[in-house]
């Protein structure tokens, strides 16, 4: 009996050593992989790439030493749901990514939306009945969080949009809420049920007329992506 007590005494000190072994070692630090279309990429409100919320995100971690590695070579200008589909179906070196990832962010579904407008006739009354594509769209963006999800088992934050309308077309943000509304409330939702946290950024940017600077063009200037970060900050814990 007394032998028995010793080995299991010994095994208890060899499991309480290797834990504290484990802990002391653990960095605790941060694997980050940003996904997404240029607002992931960090493009300008002049055609130029730069510095995104992703980048920003990167630096203060880092400032943190809390960053152990980082890579922006998956975001690209121009891409939807289908293009992020596509990377993580044949792309092993995305595959390997996410699953070493504490951390993916994830910026997209603007571009699904914006092909259905026509920045030569644009009326409140036609950009209403976008809630219909926003339809569409769920469908798809549910496809990306359960092919993510299925290898990032890490914290995930999803991107809300921004209104770049107004700013192009001096219309009323006002009439948009109910549609951006409608957008924070599926994403919401989709998020909710792949365990991920949402940012919606629609009156962040609503407030802040500095961070669209440029009329001719839908993209943040480095105040906005700051902004963004910001947020993202907001929810991440060490």
């Amino acid at each position: 009996m007394k032998k028995k007590l010793l080995k299991l005494a010994s095994l208890i000190i060899i499991v309480i050593l290797v834990f504290e072994i484990y802990t002391v070692g653990k960095t605790n630090k941060l694997y980050y992989v940003p996904l997404g279309d240029s607002i992931a990429l960090g493009q300008n409100p002049y055609g130029e790439t730069g510095y995104s919320y992703a980048d920003y995100l990167k630096d203060y971690l880092k400032k943190h030493k809390k960053l152990s590695y980082y890579t922006k070579e998956y975001p690209k200008s121009g891409y939807t749901t289908e293009n992020i589909l596509s990377d993580i179906y044949n792309n092993p070196k995305l595959k390997k990514d996410l699953r070493e990832s504490d951390l993916v962010t994830l910026s997209i579904g603007a571009n699904d939306l914006l092909h259905k407008i026509s920045f030569h006739d644009v009326e409140i009354t036609k950009l209403l009945k976008l809630k219909a594509e926003v339809k569409k769209i769920i469908p798809n963006l549910n496809n990306c969080l359960r092919e993510i999800r299925k290898y990032a088992k890490g914290k995930i934050i999803i991107v809300g949009y921004y209104n770049p309308i107004p700013f192009l077309f001096n219309t009323s943000g006002n009439d948009l809420d109910e549609l951006f509304a409608y957008i924070d409330e599926e994403y919401n939702k989709l998020a909710t049920k792949y365990n991920c946290e949402y940012i919606s950024i629609y009156q962040l940017f609503k407030k802040n007329n500095s961070y669209l600077p440029n009329t001719s063009d839908i993209h943040p200037s480095l105040k906005g992506y700051k902004g963004i970060a910001n947020e993202i900050i907001k929810k991440i814990t060490f």
